[in-house]
């Protein structure tokens, strides 16, 4: 089993600081591994499939609860809490993606 993989993000809901096509670092985390809320993880989802979100708080049952960024995405309450085995990594390294060039604005 490889301890780093890569990832592009797909979706905003990481946006403004990830913002959508940026590079994703993760390091496989073992599940006896200390967690904090704030960190960003690969999750496998058991509906939704693989996710990459931000750990909002861990309950008084160890089940995770994730949040994203974007006002538009996916809340807490609609994703549900998941099990630490969920998790499949943590993000330690990220590149946020360039603006592309419909978004550039030149000054006049």
């Amino acid at each position: 089993m490889r301890w780093f993989s890569s990832y592009r993000l797909h979706g905003h809901s990481l946006a403004p600081s990830l913002p959508q096509h940026s590079l994703i670092i993760s390091m496989r985390w073992p599940s006896r591994w200390r967690l904090a809320p704030g960190s960003t993880v690969v999750v496998e989802h058991p509906k939704l499939g693989q996710l990459i979100k931000r750990l909002h708080r861990i309950d008084a049952n160890g089940r995770l609860w994730l949040r994203g960024e974007h006002p538009d995405g996916l809340s807490s309450e609609q994703m549900g809490p998941v099990s630490r085995h969920c998790v499949k990594g943590r993000v330690v390294f990220s590149v946020a993606a360039a603006p592309s060039p419909h978004q550039l604005h030149h000054g006049a």
